[in-house]
């Protein structure tokens, strides 16, 4: 496999990891979903762990419409400002 995000081996190697386990939890987050049609599972700041430390925040499918408002305006945001 020849990807490279950062200079360093060590530093590239884990970025990777964390990338690919990254991708298998969506992955698994998806599947869940269609399985259950619990369309919480894909809520943004459920995900990251947010309403863990604020318990109720964004709940409710509201919540969960805005979570995924957040995460694509961040998505949006890194393409801008990505330089290539």
């Amino acid at each position: 496999m020849n990807i490279h995000i950062a200079k360093n081996k060590y530093l590239d190697s884990l970025l990777i990891l964390m990338l690919g386990s990254a991708i298998i939890h969506m992955i698994l987050l998806i599947l869940r979903t269609l399985a259950s049609g619990d369309w919480h599972a894909l809520n943004y700041v459920h995900i990251l762990d947010v309403d863990w430390f604020v318990p109720g925040f964004l709940a409710g499918f509201g919540g969960d419409v805005v979570s995924w408002v957040i995460a694509g305006v961040l998505y949006l945001a890194i393409l801008k400002f990505n330089d290539r």
